[in-house]
């Protein structure tokens, strides 16, 4: 007994001395430690610069992944409460300076919105509505792939996780696929294309459908003095939304052509999936009812006088009351507790670099050194060039969240100084961040889960990333600025 043991403990993996991957590390902290030792430009307060450099390094440690974003923001904070980053006079104002994002209101109605979506996985209606649609619309590999891309604009509303949904709606795009042609292999590699392009498109039609928008708001309250609402966005931002719905699945299938054109085995396997699933639950009824009084006030809220925070707690509170979700449901969200840390945290910092003054010192930079380049050029030209380089920058980051905090302030900020109507930079700052997480295999976490299906290698993906993300880029920015043409905002 005494001898197994032994052999059990040798034969265990030795445990590593250290979490957090060295040499990017190492790099990232020398950088950091030399840049602290030089003046700030002119221009920028001292304070400024030394909060820029952490916050830098954070960005730089998190596309780097030393250690997972929690982790990265967890140091970032110690680091900037230790250092007096801001310039804070006291231990105890700097800890609060670094902490000051955690009771922000928007990222709570994230947290919060994050266990709603588990609500939708937990009771199977995200998964019914798919089938539903299925199983009257999908004679057709095209047809699926819309039917696919209904359901996920029907559950974005209330699920700003990405990932969360499309972990409900890429197994039966999957399960479809095998069950209609396993050997064309072209008809999964479309439906899970389409899965992911409509995983985006649906989160530029709302608010509430990606972590990401709930930061863009923030910021256009704080660069731009702009208050979005849950209805504001979804009149801006649903019809450019729904042409990507109308037209990627299409170009997709043109550019990948499966070989299996009629499914009529579709609708039969949809049904088939329907039956076993048996009627809709109380449990889903009782979804359904709390997911329409949520919509009801948010598009309600300023005559209800509801926040749209207040009306995601008054959601939740109706599921752990009705019992569609208990509290163990709301401890295990994952998801929600980790966006919790590290959003508060880049947004907290993001906020500060505003305060400070070098959001805008960056802006004027840029715009000074886009003037000088593009000479007369209008405001129209301006945001179509400096939103190609924002697109491209997904190539820089693992998160489309991680990337609009970064880069959302300077790249408003900016076109603001170039005369681009502030809401038209924010509108097209939040178009083209959902659009650029197709573009690699790593710019967004639900991308690699999708990539298990099997149907692509790395340099599939990219392709047809590229075709997702460019072709997506220019659907969006024509048609959004027609309709903002439309609604008088040029």
């Amino acid at each position: 007994m005494e001898h197994a043991k032994q052999s059990s403990a040798i034969a265990s993996p030795k445990e590593p001395l250290l979490a957090i991957k060295l040499i990017p590390s190492l790099a990232i902290i020398l950088l950091s430690i030399i840049a602290w030792q030089f003046a700030p430009p002119s221009g920028l307060s001292l304070a400024a610069y030394h909060t820029a450099i952490i916050f830098i390094a954070t960005i730089a440690a998190i596309v780097a992944n030393v250690l997972p974003t929690g982790a990265v923001a967890v140091i970032s904070v110690s680091v900037y409460a230790v250092l007096h980053a801001g310039g804070e006079t006291s231990a105890k104002a700097a800890i609060m300076a670094a902490t000051s994002n955690f009771n922000n209101v928007l990222i709570w109605l994230i947290v919060i919105a994050f266990m709603i979506a588990r609500a939708f996985a937990k009771t199977g209606l995200g998964r019914r509505i798919a089938l539903v649609l299925l199983s009257l619309f999908g004679q057709s590999s095209l047809r699926i792939a819309y039917c696919l891309g209904v359901a996920d604009f029907l559950i974005a509303p209330a699920t700003p996780s990405n990932t969360a949904r499309s972990a409900i709606v890429s197994p039966i795009a999957d399960s479809l696929a095998k069950t209609i042609n396993k050997d064309d292999t072209k008809l999964g590699k479309y439906l899970i294309s389409s899965v992911s392009a409509m995983n985006d498109a649906s989160a530029v039609g709302f608010q509430t459908g990606f972590a990401g928008n709930l930061a863009l708001v923030g910021i256009a309250s704080s660069v731009a003095g702009i208050t979005m609402t849950f209805t504001h966005w979804a009149m801006y931002l649903l019809i450019p939304a729904l042409t990507l719905l109308l037209t990627i699945p299409f170009i997709l299938y043109k550019f990948i052509n499966p070989e299996t054109k009629q499914t009529p085995e579709a609708p039969k396997f949809a049904r088939a999936e329907l039956k076993k699933m048996g009627k809709v639950t109380q449990a889903e009824w009782k979804l359904i009812a709390v997911f329409i009084a949520l919509i009801v006030m948010w598009v309600g809220g300023k005559a209800l006088s509801l926040h749209s925070t207040t009306a995601a707690f008054i959601g939740l509170s109706a599921l752990l009351v009705l019992g569609v979700l208990n509290w163990n449901d709301v401890k295990a969200e994952k998801g929600a507790w980790d966006t919790l840390i590290w959003f508060a945290v880049l947004m907290g910092m993001a906020s500060q670099l505003k305060t400070l003054g070098f959001t805008g010192w960056v802006g004027h930079g840029v715009s000074d050194m886009i003037s000088s380049g593009m000479g007369n050029a209008g405001p129209t030209l301006i945001l179509i060039v400096m939103m190609s380089f924002y697109l491209l920058t997904a190539y820089f980051f693992a998160s489309g969240t991680a990337k609009v905090v970064a880069l959302g302030p300077v790249i408003i900020g900016s076109l603001m100084a170039l005369g681009v109507n502030p809401l038209i930079a924010i509108l097209a700052v939040a178009g083209i961040t959902n659009i650029g997480c197709n573009l690699t295999t790593y710019s967004h976490a639900r991308n690699p889960l999708l990539m298990g299906y099997q149907y692509h290698n790395d340099k599939e993906w990219m392709k047809i990333g590229l075709v997702i993300s460019i072709g997506g880029a220019i659907i969006f920015m024509t048609s959004g600025l027609v309709w903002w043409s439309i609604l008088g905002l040029m």
